[in-house]
């Protein structure tokens, strides 16, 4: 960490340390006017107490804007206070059962297969955790364990996340307000009430800790981690299929940005820029393997007890899973309307990642409209409504405007040495367009993007969430679970902290600001509606 990060995060006038000072650090004790000098030991130690400090104060700040929601939603519904701290089923569900109202929903699932070790669409490895530490008796004491081990490790989560978030994006604020969006989602509520979102969120953590550069593992200690903890991760939530796609994603895209920076592209260039990758090639492969091991011992119990490998998948598809087009659910999610934002946010995400990442690494500014009004930020609580204006608007301006290229004379090209041209925006008459709000300008993105390029954990983040989108959009008449796939895991989060850097400024804030309010808004109702025994996500 440099001098200007120290000041950043107010580390030098903590130590005492003189930042205008170029050699060694000093300390002036406030007994003497005389420098004392530190060792490098002192500081680090100091350093580390403040990063500690830092870490645990972010924790308590999100824990208790999560705690606050919780509140709220018991004082709007006592019921919801009792059915969270109570051991035993309150209500009885109704005979026949609904749809529509549940007690346990699919906690119950998990529950049997607490008390019995069996093969359904569940995956068997937090229940056999329950199993293992509580030894419950009835679904009731079962139920339970699931919500106390549960809600522990959901804050014993929050440091963890707040920690690697830092990590990864080297940017404290920032860490602290994508940790707070991903803990006051109404998703989070499933990381508290027994379901396997928190210990999947845990090691959800561990993994993106093994695969981050900054983390400075050795090559074989890296490779062993990533696959023991894709191994557990595969026993727990069904990961096949996503982190498949995701590692081949995500490789083959940091593979194209660099085959896109070489001037002339031939074969054996191609093959030149693989041994460049041989980390994420290995990385890719190890997940793959672990992934399908990981299976393997859960899909043998399935044929041996149910005489078929893929009895899971089959269970699965008996909850409305079939191939299809539904252009519907664009608009109407016929679900909560997170399941919306589940849809889109996560595409937004990655296109807009693709394109800023694009020109970055062609050393171009492309002309974009850029809205300047803040209001402009309410259509996000409506994605569709914001793609098709936003797009109307930019076809309306291009349509209305002439361009004209300009002599690289007198517009020299950037650093670099490439053959870029420069574009003036003109109006019908010919005159230079006034700048304003109604024009297209050029888009510059700092530095950041060119480093997202390559990195490989960016984009698995971004296809992770991706792929789950484009999985239920594809696979069911309505977007049921959705939000909870995207918002109740940290991956999306990541990668949208990823893009945060790349567009940093007060409007990123203002719409960071304006997701978590509207998701506390929402995660209050959560809890309203966990005292009703409604359907959650």
């Amino acid at each position: 960490m440099g001098t200007a990060d120290r000041m950043r995060f107010g580390l030098l006038p903590h130590l005492g340390i003189s930042s205008d000072s170029p050699g060694q650090p000093c300390y002036r004790s406030k007994r003497s006017h005389f420098p004392i000098s530190l060792d490098s030991t002192s500081i680090k130690t100091e350093m580390t107490k403040q990063k500690i400090s830092q870490i645990v104060n972010s924790s308590l700040l999100i824990g208790g804007a999560f705690l606050l929601c919780a509140a709220l939603g018991m004082l709007i519904n006592p019921n919801t206070f009792y059915k969270f701290f109570s051991p035993v089923q309150l209500v009885p569900d109704p005979i026949p059962p609904s749809q529509s109202v549940s007690y346990y929903w699919d906690l119950k699932g998990y529950a049997e297969m607490a008390l019995n070790n069996q093969c359904i669409a569940f995956y068997p490895l937090w229940p056999l955790l329950i199993r293992t530490l509580f030894h419950p008796q009835s679904v009731e004491q079962a139920a339970y364990a699931f919500l106390v081990l549960s809600a522990v490790l959901f804050f014993i989560s929050l440091p963890l996340l707040v920690w690697i978030f830092k990590k990864a994006l080297n940017h404290q604020s920032l860490a602290f307000l994508v940790v707070l969006a991903f803990s006051l989602s109404p998703m989070a509520i499933f990381r508290v009430i027994g379901y396997t979102e928190s210990f999947f969120t845990i090691l959800s953590a561990i993994f993106i800790w093994c695969c981050l550069r900054q983390s400075r593992l050795h090559e074989t200690l890296r490779l062993a981690l990533v696959f023991c903890v894709t191994f557990v991760m595969s026993l727990t939530r069904p990961i096949l299929m996503p982190f498949i796609f995701s590692s081949i994603a995500a490789l083959g895209t940091i593979y194209l940005f660099d085959w896109l920076r070489l001037e002339r592209r031939s074969r054996s260039s191609l093959l030149t820029n693989a041994h460049h990758y041989g980390e994420e090639i290995k990385i890719t492969i190890t997940l793959c393997l672990a992934t399908v091991i990981g299976y393997l011992p859960y899909g043998l119990f399935c044929l041996h007890s149910r005489g078929s490998f893929f009895a899971p998948f089959t269970d699965q598809s008996l909850w409305g899973t079939k191939l299809g087009l539904h252009l519907e659910l664009l608009l109407f999610p016929k679900s909560p309307l997170f399941d919306l934002y589940g849809l889109y946010f996560p595409i937004l995400v990655l296109v807009l990642s693709l394109f800023l990442v694009y020109f970055k690494v062609r050393n171009e500014e492309p002309l974009v409209w850029i809205p300047q009004s803040p209001l402009w930020l309410i259509l996000f609580l409506y994605p569709p409504l914001l793609v098709v204006t936003y797009i109307a608007n930019y076809l309306r301006l291009t349509s209305n405007t002439n361009w004209v290229r300009q002599d690289e004379i007198s517009h020299p090209p950037y650093q670099g040495g490439s053959n870029q041209r420069i574009w003036d925006k003109i109006k019908p008459n010919g005159s230079k367009a006034s700048r304003g709000a109604s024009s297209l300008t050029k888009l510059v993105t700092s530095d950041f993007a060119q480093s997202l390029s390559h990195n490989y954990l960016f984009w698995f983040c971004a296809y992770f969430a991706v792929f789950h989108s484009l999985l239920i959009f594809f696979t069911r008449d309505r977007l049921y679970s959705l939000g909870r796939y995207s918002f109740g895991l940290p991956f999306f989060f990541l990668a949208l902290g990823y893009l945060c850097c790349c567009i940093p400024g007060k409007r990123t804030n203002l719409a960071l600001w304006l997701f978590i309010w509207v998701s506390a808004i929402a995660l209050v109702e959560q809890w309203v509606n966990y005292g009703q025994n409604q359907w959650l996500g």
